[in-house]
């Protein structure tokens, strides 16, 4: 199995070669207790056929995030496309800056806002797992990555980088329950694409939460990054979330996809030890 981690970029960036040694494709294996291949680029020239087929050999049963032309290759070989992730950006925050009032976070009476360093990672999967209840275009994509363990993985700064703490936020109302939350981090980016720098990695809130609390977070991470000099702040949603919408009226705007795939196959449990 010619995969191995990148000497030049860390042990979480794995390299994918045909049988002759051939450099295919590098991708990111966050940490997760199931197998994922998160942003799978093909090396340039790579032919894409051949990709697939290697993929689908060494990676059996891998969840894979990757670029349009390898997600179109590896459905053809017989992947399953789970979904699409468009990510959005908001630029130019220097010369056209969001309105200063953004800045403020307007809560309704009674409701608090807090550092997200404050969170119980219990008490915000719970609230999480809420604001994408059933019905929801997130529902299982949130499921699957608790049970990955990727909430715990973004806040220790282990999956996109550190946490971004001044542009994060997280609300409680007047019983101390999570009414509301915006994670951001400092990603630092992959390539042309996106150089680096903040993005929001989740915001959502209860379904009893008042309505406009999630824009109103957003609109302040997007101020706070803005006051604090960054060019540019990205989101990511789900292609089919209306939510796109609201954030396309806050001034974001298309900048790449990601396609979701599962790998057919089962990947290999190691024994267990004695």
């Amino acid at each position: 199995m010619p995969i191995w981690a990148d000497p030049a970029r860390g042990e979480r960036v794995r390299l994918l070669a045909d049988d002759d040694l051939t450099l295919l494709a590098t991708f990111v294996a966050p940490p997760s207790s199931q197998p994922m291949a998160a942003d799978l680029r093909a090396v340039p020239g790579t032919d894409l056929g051949r990709l697939a087929r290697v993929a689908l050999r060494d990676l059996p049963g891998v969840q894979v995030t990757t670029r349009l032309n390898e997600a179109e290759a590896l459905a053809a070989a017989g992947a399953t496309v789970q979904g699409t992730m468009v990510h959005l950006v908001r630029d130019r925050l220097r010369e056209d800056p969001p309105p200063l009032p953004w800045a403020a976070l307007r809560l309704p009476p009674g409701m608090e806002a807090v550092g997200i360093e404050a969170a119980d990672p219990a008490a915000l999967a719970a609230a999480q797992r809420e604001a994408y209840g059933p019905g929801h275009p997130d529902h299982r994509a949130t499921l699957e990555a608790q049970e990955a363990g990727v909430l715990e993985a973004t806040l220790a700064g282990e999956l996109f980088g550190p946490v971004y703490p001044d542009a994060s936020t997280l609300v409680l109302d007047e019983e101390g329950r999570i009414a509301a939350c915006l994670v951001a981090a400092r990603w630092e980016g992959i390539g042309d694409e996106w150089p680096g720098g903040p993005w929001v990695i989740d915001v959502f809130k209860v379904p009893e939460a008042p309505r406009g609390l999630g824009r109103s977070l957003l609109e302040r991470a997007v101020a706070v990054c803005a006051l604090d000099g960054h060019s540019a702040i990205g989101l990511s949603v789900n292609g089919a979330n209306p939510a796109r919408r609201h954030y396309e009226r806050l001034g974001f705007r298309d900048a790449f996809s990601r396609v979701t795939l599962t790998l057919p196959g089962e990947w290999p449990v190691p024994p267990a030890p004695g």
